[in-house]
């Protein structure tokens, strides 16, 4: 009986850490409203008999429930990376609410029992100083701390920073010299895309002079509670949607087309925001005229409306990217996806556009038939829509495409490429089908493979096609089957080194979405109201929060309450 209650009180300390909620300001009076709810008065009878000075209300208790699930969360997902054979590192550095830098740490892994790719947070650590030597000492003596085998280490996975990609002393250079010449370096393919995205508006100065003002127009709007609620009424009074500004920026990805997005959304109402704001005549009138004349300027409307799709194109490639168990196979395909829809918005003739053209050239007429002249008249160039399309679209497109295409290949993708072997659809019954492929394999990981491999693709190759002859797995691609060689059962046995090829495959991270996604989570626990939180508890919060189920069953409870009981002398018996 005691146990039983035990757990209620671990569910409701179990449910404050999993939605990020104060823990030790809300275990008190949550465990009361859930006393005066219980009809049963199980949990009153329970606290009835329990000893004043060991009630299992107070903070010492939540706090050791913390420190008790954190571990049993880390021991089962430590388990699993230590029966795993390849690992890939992943990790970045970023700065809390209390200006402390904190280095995160991911490691991408394969499931023995399902063969899927995995992504896991491991630890978030204090470091003192941003060099590649600290970082790279960090990250050795942690893993090593928890009993992580380096020497699986087959990749690394770091944005673009020249403390992590440098090439002779980079972190991702130093795990190559320390362990082994075959780990590769990949540089997160969504900070890539971001990077196409910037050149292209770089060689286009009036797009980038049209996305530098919608920063400024953000920024202008946001930056003042009485103009930003001047905004919100002025929506209200239109009955248009209660819409929030986005602002956009260079390192934040997506930013550039919600910005647009949510702008297009409201333009009627910041036109009559900034028009009030400038007949004000006091010191920020002239900035909001600035402003409003660039925005009733016809090309800048037509600009706008003509980067949204680009940017919604990007931005679907964007979020492939960031899924996080997805694997290079899955972006090439979303890739080749993007390059296709970019050239066909080089259309002046698709649907889009001419539905963007109806909206300007509607602009311009009401501008015409205007009674009397106003500040918010829309200026009409003399340049037509279609020579602004060729000039701007078309060649933001071009270098978007140029920039893609040069940014994406690497010496990493060539390899990576051979693995499109596995795939059913593509297999044929050539003699020397997928040699050059295993080759270069069995070149680049010279003491993970021997001959064995090249005999293992022979007889496999010749499965892959019956397979395919008899339409059984027609539907079969290569990341399922290389999920199908990873997982316990017979191919695995069969194909040992063919296996080990697929997990290395599987294992190469395409992003550190997931490396990004833990500061957000840090960000979310660690506020202005939780400041005071040690690093060690605030790593294992994001450690509930991040790799926690959504709620325990009763055999992680039982180890939860037994490594509870297993820490000092209890005075209650459970």
């Amino acid at each position: 009986e005691n146990r039983e209650r035990f757990a209620d009180l671990l569910d409701a300390a179990y449910f404050l850490f999993k939605q990020e909620l104060p823990h030790t300001t809300l275990y008190s009076p949550l465990l009361n409203l859930l006393t005066k709810v219980d009809h049963s008065e199980k949990l009153s009878l329970f606290f009835d008999k329990c000893k004043k000075n060991a009630s299992y209300d107070s903070t010492t208790t939540v706090t050791e429930l913390l420190e008790s699930i954190s571990e049993v969360i880390d021991e089962k997902l430590l388990t699993k990376i230590r029966e795993s054979r390849i690992i890939s590192i992943m990790a970045d550095e970023g700065t809390d609410i209390n200006h402390h830098q904190n280095l995160s740490i991911c490691i991408r892994y394969c499931d023995q029992d399902t063969g899927e790719p995995i992504e896991s947070f491991i630890s978030l650590l204090k470091i003192k100083d941003k060099d590649a030597q600290t970082i790279f000492n960090t990250i050795v003596k942690e893993l090593e701390d928890k009993n992580i085998d380096l020497t699986k280490i087959r990749f690394t996975g770091f944005d673009g920073a020249a403390v992590f990609s440098g090439k002779f002393n980079g972190v991702s250079a130093k795990f190559c010299q320390t362990y082994s010449n075959s780990i590769l370096f990949i540089h997160c393919r969504c900070h890539i895309l971001q990077l196409c995205l910037l050149t292209a508006c770089e060689d286009i100065p009036d797009i980038k002079e049209c996305l530098s003002t919608l920063k400024c127009l953000v920024n202008f709007i946001n930056g003042s509670s009485l103009r930003l609620s001047r905004f919100n009424d002025i929506q209200t009074l239109l009955q248009c949607q209660q819409i929030k500004l986005v602002r956009p920026g260079d390192t934040r990805w997506l930013s550039y087309f919600r910005s647009i997005n949510v702008i297009l959304r409201c333009y009627e109402p910041l036109m009559i925001t900034l028009e009030h704001i400038s007949n004000e005549r006091d010191e920020e009138s002239p900035t909001a005229a600035g402003l409003l004349s660039i925005l009733e300027n016809r090309l800048t409307i037509f600009l706008l409306h003509g980067l949204e799709p680009i940017l919604e194109t990007l931005a679907i490639l964007s979020k492939c990217i960031q899924t996080k168990n997805a694997d290079f196979s899955q972006l090439e395909q979303s890739m080749l996806g993007v390059l296709l829809r970019l050239e066909e918005l080089k259309d002046i003739n698709i649907p889009e556009y001419k539905e963007i053209f109806n909206i300007i050239n509607k602009i311009k007429m009401s501008s015409i038939n205007h009674d009397r002249v106003t500040r918010t008249k829309i200026r009409i160039n003399e340049i037509s829509l279609e020579q602004h399309f060729n000039n701007k679209i078309i060649k933001f497109i071009d270098s978007i495409i140029l920039n893609i295409t040069a940014r994406f290949q690497s010496d990493v993708l060539i390899l990576l490429n051979c693995f499109r072997i596995f795939n059913v659809n593509e297999i044929s019954d050539e003699q020397q089908y997928g040699i050059r492929e295993i080759n270069m394999i069995k070149q680049q990981y010279p003491n993970d493979f021997n001959d064995d491999l090249l005999n293992e693709w022979k007889v496999f190759r010749k499965y892959l096609f019956i397979q395919k002859q008899q339409q059984k797995s027609t539907a079969l691609s290569q990341r399922e089957t290389c999920i199908n060689l990873v997982k316990k059962g017979m191919l695995r046995e069969m194909y040992p080194q063919l296996s080990l090829a697929a997990e290395i495959f599987l294992c190469a991270p395409i992003s550190t979405a997931t490396v990004e996604r833990d500061f957000s989570t840090m960000n979310r626990i660690l506020t202005d109201l939780r400041n005071r939180l040690t690093t060690d508890h605030l790593q294992k919060l994001m450690k509930i929060s991040i790799e926690g189920p959504s709620e325990l069953d009763n055999d992680l409870k039982n180890l939860i309450i037994d490594r509870w009981k297993s820490k000092k002398v209890r005075r209650i018996s459970i």
